[in-house]
């Protein structure tokens, strides 16, 4: 007669621990599930000083990425006045587990403007290794202007945010919990007068304003109108 025989099979709840046959699945930590006497388990992956693809982060493996505050993240590209004080704030989303400690944002000039001598994009520092801390940043477009150049009017202006330890060549690069480089499309433009950023003149009180007097002359059409109409 054939004798045969089942592994025994327990579940530990409370360890989250299966036992199957003397060999035990453990999942106490989150990082997936390790075999006892297995020598190809999965192990954790612990994250070093230099960025990996493997190292913890979210657990749906998505880079984290910023969410604009200011501008808001519904002008698709804002305007900028020249030679003035711009301000950004951001925040992140939920996929950002390991938010940076320093950030550099960057600047880049316009199609036709290229490095001195060839024919790459001219890029420039607006701040560099700075706190992240605040997610908040004033830019003083007069002062951190590319070398040698003015910020004028016009189009095609990008700004970029990235997380200073992962670098400028890596921050295309996935890494699961980590800011993915963020990029910003924006316009200059001058003032042509004193005004803020809505372009309502400065210390404008509109119930102070004067109104338009009424001439004699247009009362008189006005009536002329009035007392032709039903005859017409």
């Amino acid at each position: 007669m054939l004798s045969l025989k089942f592994p025994t099979i327990s579940v530990d709840h409370g360890k989250r621990q299966l036992t199957v046959g003397g060999a035990t699945a453990t999942s106490d930590s989150g990082f997936g599930i390790s075999l006892n006497g297995n020598k190809d388990s999965p192990s954790k992956t612990s994250s070093g000083s230099k960025p990996s693809s493997t190292s913890s982060g979210s657990s749906n493996g998505q880079p984290g990425r910023i969410v604009m505050k200011t501008p808001p993240r519904a002008v698709e590209s804002p305007l900028f006045e020249a030679a003035s004080q711009v301000k950004l704030q951001w925040e992140y989303d939920n996929n950002m587990k390991k938010p940076p400690s320093k950030i550099t944002i960057r600047g880049q000039m316009p199609d036709g403007y290229n490095e001195p001598g060839t024919t790459k994009p001219l890029y420039w520092y607006i701040a560099q290794n700075i706190s992240a801390s605040a997610k908040a940043y004033n830019w003083d477009t007069i002062t951190q202007s590319p070398p040698g150049y003015t910020l004028r009017e016009g189009t095609g202006y990008k700004l970029y945010i990235i997380d200073s330890e992962i670098g400028w060549d890596n921050s295309t690069h996935v890494y699961p919990g980590r800011l993915f480089q963020f990029m910003l499309p924006f316009s200059m433009y001058n003032s042509r007068y004193g005004q803020t950023n809505d372009g309502v003149p400065k210390n404008y009180n509109p119930n102070a304003a004067a109104r338009p007097a009424v001439s004699c002359i247009a009362i008189a059409v006005a009536l002329a109108v009035a007392i032709a109409a039903p005859i017409l």
